[in-house]
């Protein structure tokens, strides 16, 4: 049984200082040790993120419980990756659904076309959006608006990958 917490802004910046601290330590967790190069490693990561945000996303649009949409996201993973999700990755993965979770009445793939997006660039720039300062999710759905209105998911995850370090990023301390 997975058990969920309610994880807030400090909890989600504590989790990324780990991962961006101890990179490599965080991406074996993942499975990604397989891929050829550490640039392999974080784009395998952020790919399982942004699945596991928009099955989550998917699960909470539908009503359904977030214990229930948990389980179903980790069930996702395991049936569409090879390395199968264990508490230790699922406490990697999950700060980002929370991510997905703060952006409400969007697109389930617009959700995780952000989560790929600012997942890549938290673990290869070290940078964050500020979601608990109050003008910032403004922005960010305002932002994501622009970027749902393309159409297509092709198109939505284009629009957020170009327009993303227009957002309001902070620097992790390292």
């Amino acid at each position: 049984m997975i058990v969920v917490a309610v994880i807030n802004e400090k909890f989600l910046r504590d989790m990324m200082k780990v991962a961006l601290s101890w990179p490599l330590a965080a991406l074996l967790v993942t499975g990604a040790a397989h891929s050829a190069t550490p640039d392999n490693a974080t784009l395998f990561f952020c790919a399982r993120a942004a699945l596991f945000a928009e099955s989550f996303t998917e699960g909470t649009d539908a009503n359904k419980s977030r214990q229930e949409s948990v389980t179903a996201a980790v069930a996702l993973l395991n049936s569409t990756f090879k390395d199968k999700v264990d508490e230790a990755t699922l406490k990697l993965l999950f700060p980002w659904a929370v991510v997905a979770d703060k952006l409400p009445g969007y697109k389930p793939y617009t959700k995780g076309s952000y989560v790929a997006v600012s997942c890549i660039g938290a673990l290869s720039e070290a940078v964050y959006v500020p979601f608990q300062k109050p003008e910032v999710p403004p922005q960010v759905r305002s932002f994501l608006d622009t970027c749902e209105a393309k159409g297509s998911r092709e198109a939505v995850g284009q629009c957020i990958k170009s327009g993303f370090t227009s957002l309001p990023l902070e620097k992790l301390d390292k």
